[in-house]
């Protein structure tokens, strides 16, 4: 029996012997008051005080009035209510509000004013943002940029323009302007499973599978509605206090700027992320993880599977994996000066493209297609992967079906720096400066198989006439190093990029900056997507500025003015107004 029942048969006992005694003076011989009031003062129901004032109130009570039952009325119209000690009313409700309130816990109900507590940890967010963009091309550019990603997303390009019904690649376009409007919409939900667990999921928009952006082109559909893609799905480990491991699809885990990554990429894989505070002044960082970059089909070159017989194959699994990890601290100098800085090492496997065995012109897949990118932006050095063998029968107008992989390895060391001067909430200042060098680049290797980052053509012997010239391709002009500086001013310090912001109304910043990427200094599917036509082999200015025009409410503009590195004259303007809001 609990707590409560045995209060409620100790307050009917009392209530019976109280009106018993009262009522009754025969029924009150027969029943030892006494030793019933005694139990209860034992029992610490009533005080001893409350006891002897019972038995002498039921003392002077006349003996010639009938009984009343408990709670009833008498025969001179006296309605008679059971005395209920104070004592044991106060513990009846304690009992009942500890009861219930376990209960309640138990079952979810929502008090007054309250939500249940699995709405507590459940954590919704998002941003939209709608962005006019303009495209500005130089009148001087040259148009010969051959649209590579599109080749190796699709069909092989037949690169030898003697074969009859030989049709031209795709090309990028370098000459005409171009404006659009375009949205980004992304919706997340965040929750905090225990104390130490916590799952992420977002969802976004985006016109196709591109890992550094979510943007979706107004009217690229002719008006119809738009895809959704999976942005986010992780789980977060915090075991120990600082320590962070997350697992799955997850935002950046290193602290980079937009020289090696965009701000919008995402990486899929384990990465485990430590902070520690060593006094009042100085703090360190790290992270390190893995992350498959690309996974083989289970079914590639299935279409044309190797036989023993065959020298096309076997067809092995070009599985390609990013293996990173940095470390970095940070220095409060003065109350208004902070400095941090951070050195990474991220090693790309397997990701520069294979040469195949060789391939007989009528095959549809060759030994290793699966080495291409998956996904590219502009400016890698690229070559030819295909070990084509022409037609016996027609050399010269033999098809020679190609797909292009990467001509270097990338194994990059990023340094980056910041210095923070902050005299006030309203002002600040920030210097922030990146540097990165592919210590997997070989300019011998790549030189020897690059198809393009050449420099002007230029005349040479014709072998098969002396003394004549022909037109050949200049030398190759790609490079390993990029950098870049960046100045912000105004209170809004940390809005650029995925990290936590909070803005007021009224907030602002304007900023100026230069760039420099070579070639082959990163990987361009993963580098800046706003910056010139988006990846590496860029130089140039970027100046801007943002302003709060409400609470978490941005509106802001960029220009972007940028040449190609090495390669053909290519020179794009860009114009960026963004209105941004987050919730």
């Amino acid at each position: 029996m609990n707590h409560l029942s045995r209060l409620k048969h100790a307050l009917l006992a009392c209530t019976a012997g109280l009106s018993l005694m009262a009522a009754n003076p025969v029924i009150a011989r027969e029943v030892d008051s006494t030793r019933l009031l005694e139990l209860m003062v034992a029992k610490g129901l009533v005080t001893r005080e409350e006891a002897d004032g019972l038995i002498a109130e039921a003392s002077t009570r006349p003996a010639s009035l009938p009984p009343v039952p408990a709670g009833g009325v008498d025969a001179q119209g006296v309605q008679t209510i059971p005395y209920v000690p104070a004592v044991v009313r106060d513990q009846i409700k304690a009992e009942l509000k500890a009861e219930l309130g376990t209960q309640a816990q138990t079952q979810g109900w929502a008090a007054p004013g309250q939500t249940p507590d699995w709405t507590r940890r459940i954590q919704i967010y998002g941003d939209v943002r709608v962005r006019g963009e303009g495209r500005f091309y130089d009148e001087g550019n040259a148009d010969i940029f051959t649209n590579y990603g599109a080749i190796n997303t699709g069909d092989p390009q037949n690169i030898n323009d003697k074969t009859p019904g030989w049709v031209a690649p795709p090309f990028l376009n370098s000459l005409e302007d171009r404006q659009r409007a375009q949205l980004r919409a992304r919706l997340g939900v965040k929750a905090q499973i225990n104390d130490w667990i916590s799952a992420d999921i977002r969802l976004a928009t985006g016109s196709d599978r591109s890992p550094v952006t979510t943007n979706q082109t107004l009217g690229a559909n002719g008006g119809a509605g738009y895809q959704i893609w999976l942005d986010r799905a992780s789980i977060r480990m915090t075991p120990i206090e600082g320590v962070a491991a997350d697992f799955g699809r997850f935002t950046n885990p290193f602290w980079t700027g937009e020289l090696i990554y965009d701000a919008d990429l995402n990486f899929d894989g384990a990465a485990i992320s430590a902070q520690r505070l060593v006094n009042d002044a100085v703090s360190v960082f790290g992270a390190v993880g893995a992350f498959p970059v690309f996974n083989t089909d289970l079914n590639f070159g299935s279409r044309n599977a190797p036989t023993e017989s065959r020298s096309n194959g076997p067809f092995k699994s070009q599985d390609r994996y990013l293996m990173a990890v940095q470390g970095g601290a940070a220095f409060k100098a003065t109350e208004t000066l902070e400095l941090k800085f951070a050195a990474g090492y991220f090693h790309y496997h397997n990701i520069k493209g294979q040469t195949s065995a060789p391939c007989q012109f009528y095959e549809l897949v060759c030994a290793t297609d699966a080495t291409r990118p998956a996904f590219q932006q502009h400016g890698n050095t690229l070559f030819p992967i295909r070990n084509v063998i022409a037609d016996p029968l027609n050399p010269t107008a033999s098809p020679e079906n190609q797909y292009f992989g990467l001509a270097s390895d990338f194994r990059i060391l990023h340094l980056r720096a910041t210095a923070d001067y902050r005299p006030s909430e309203r002002f600040g200042l920030r210097l922030d400066g990146e540097y990165v060098k592919n210590l997997g680049w070989s300019q011998r290797d790549v030189t020897a198989v690059a198809i393009n980052n050449l420099g002007p053509d230029i005349q040479v012997p014709d072998p098969a006439n002396p003394g004549k010239t022909i037109r050949a391709n200049g030398p190759y002009e790609g490079g390993d190093t990029g950098w870049q500086t960046r100045l912000t001013l105004g209170s809004l310090l940390n809005l650029n990029g995925e990290g936590d912001w909070s803005v007021k109304r009224g907030d602002w910043n304007a900023f100026v900056g230069y760039r420099y990427l070579e070639s082959d200094a990163v990987v361009d599917a993963f580098a800046d997507s706003d910056f010139h036509i988006g990846g590496t082999n860029k130089k140039g200015w970027m100046v801007g500025g943002h302003y709060a025009v409400s609470d978490n409410t941005v509106i802001g503009g960029r220009w972007i003015s940028a040449d190609e590195v090495a390669d053909a004259p290519f020179s794009v303007d860009r114009l960026l107004i963004d209105l941004l809001t987050r919730f």
